[in-house]
């Protein structure tokens, strides 16, 4: 029977296709070859926000988009805070905070029946802490939409902090920080924010001390500092009807007074100085990062450094570094580079990689070797115009849905841009010139002046040479895992 029915879907296939080559046959349009399709130009301009918005009485900034497509809601919120702010000896409270609004139960439902009714419902409901905010985001079908909402009035605005769930998930945070640095690679990141922000904020680690330092009583003091209706950016897209949808969340957020006061999140301030820091890990390969300051956003550079890092190693295998490292010499399956975006403080740029420890020094001064390479030549017309084209075409990704539109837009506000951000943002790019990109690479790009942070295996490292380069001529710093916390 299946070989029957096999054959009869092939006759069924070859008679449509015979049904279209006979409806070509009489259609004179239809190209020969379908690199000869002609496609209607794409009218895409980018929505603005502004249609979405609503201020609410409450003080909470909400935008609304309704979307009939799925019978779905989705929701993003950004609460202003993050692990910036967490109070020296107890790194971790933002975290575990994030963690305990979803496991610690409600006024009016405790934890265990909390889990349960979120299962029940199929509502997927999660809190993330950041540096400089805490997300919740979440979905759910919309005819379950008035008992959702009554569900994240009461995570919100009435968590009790369930004591022995509070206690267990403290013990869960303390088993993670024993294999946190298991892996190299987020032990490479920690290591690298040691070098750039030493002694700041950004470089802080939470610990076993400081975890045990949090009580209960700290979780129920920020809780109520931070989420205040005029301290959230709501986000809400879905099937209903926004002004009902808007009356629900008038009235969600106006059992909570605004608290009238604002976050403040700490100055930072980036290392200016080479530094060279090493982390031992017996392992076969070397994760190598190189550093250089950047700036804090808004900032008239953070484009044409965008645009150059993409040339240099921000895309993937097309680029010098992907070229040079990856495909030229073999040196390693993964190398890129970042020009970070950050608005809260100065941002680093940095090159990162894994090699086999044989061919560390070389990866090393061939990555070198290319930035130097640009700063002396700069970047061609091809290059130039690829890279803003590719930037420019990221840019509808950012508005494919409702929920897409509310959500950037929420997170446009959080940090204070202007409405028409990414309306000009195409422009802007567009702009840019070879000498935009020259100024740039010779400000910014300084080799001398680059933070090296190496994890890996030191003893087969140290004795390799290449080019003049050798981590035995630098002068260095080289701790184990578990010390990197405790580092300045």
């Amino acid at each position: 029977m299946k070989t029957i029915s096999h054959i009869a879907s092939v006759f069924l296939v070859l008679a449509i296709g015979a049904g279209i080559a006979r409806s070509a046959s009489k259609n004179a349009a239809v190209p020969v070859h379908p690199s000869k399709i002609a496609f209607d130009s794409l009218d895409w301009a980018v929505p603005l926000g502004g249609p979405y918005r609503s201020e609410l009485k409450s003080g909470c900034i909400a935008y609304i988009a309704e979307d009939s497509l799925l019978p779905l809601v989705m929701i993003t919120a950004y609460i202003r805070h993050g692990s910036l702010i967490d109070p020296p000896g107890k790194e971790g409270l933002t975290s575990l905070l994030a963690t305990m609004l979803l496991s610690g139960g409600t006024k009016k439902f405790p934890a265990d029946t909390l889990d349960d009714l979120i299962g029940l419902l199929a509502l997927r409901f999660r809190f993330s802490a950041g540096e400089t905010q805490v997300t919740f985001s979440g979905s759910f079908l919309s005819e379950y939409g008035e008992n959702a909402l009554t569900i994240l009035e009461e995570l919100f605005f009435h968590p009790v902090f369930n004591e022995k769930k509070f206690e267990r998930e403290r013990r869960i945070m303390l088993e993670a920080i024993k294999h946190r640095f298991d892996n190299p690679g987020p032990t490479l990141s920690a290591a690298f924010g040691k070098c750039m922000y030493p002694g700041q904020p950004p470089s802080r680690m939470s610990s076993e001390s400081s975890i045990k330092k949090i009580k209960r009583s700290d979780l129920v003091e920020l809780h109520r500092r931070i989420f205040t209706p005029d301290n959230i950016i709501f986000c809400i897209a879905g099937k209903f009807d926004r002004d009902t949808m808007k009356t629900r969340l008038e009235n969600l957020f106006a059992a909570v007074p605004a608290a009238g006061r604002s976050v403040d999140l700490p100055k930072v301030s980036i290392n200016r100085k080479p530094a060279c820091l090493l982390v031992h890990k017996a392992i076969s390969q070397a994760y190598v990062r190189l550093g250089l300051p950047l700036f804090q956003r808004p900032h008239p550079d953070f484009y044409p450094m965008s645009v150059l890092n993409l040339v240099l190693g921000g895309d993937g295998f097309t680029s010098r570094l992907g070229k040079t490292i990856r495909s030229d010499a073999g040196l390693t399956y993964s190398i890129h580079s970042e020009a970070e975006s950050n608005y809260s403080y100065p941002a680093p740029f940095y090159i990162s990689f894994f090699t086999k420890n044989a061919s560390f020094a070389q990866a090393v001064t061939l990555s070198l070797k290319e930035v130097r390479n640009l700063v002396e030549h700069g970047v061609t017309d091809e290059e130039l115009a690829n890279a803003k084209s590719t930037l420019i075409d990221e840019l509808p990704s950012m508005f494919r849905s409702p929920d897409d539109i509310v959500s950037t837009y929420g997170w446009n506000e959080y940090y204070h841009r202007a409405p028409d951000h990414f309306k000009v943002y195409p422009e802007k790019l567009r702009a840019i010139t070879r000498d935009d990109i020259a100024r740039v690479a010779r400000q910014y790009l300084n080799v001398d002046s680059m933070t090296l942070t190496v994890v890996g295996d030191t003893t087969a490292l140290l004795h390799l040479k290449a080019d003049g380069f050798s981590l035995a001529k630098l002068s260095r710093k080289t701790v184990l895992p578990d010390q990197l916390p405790s580092l300045p």
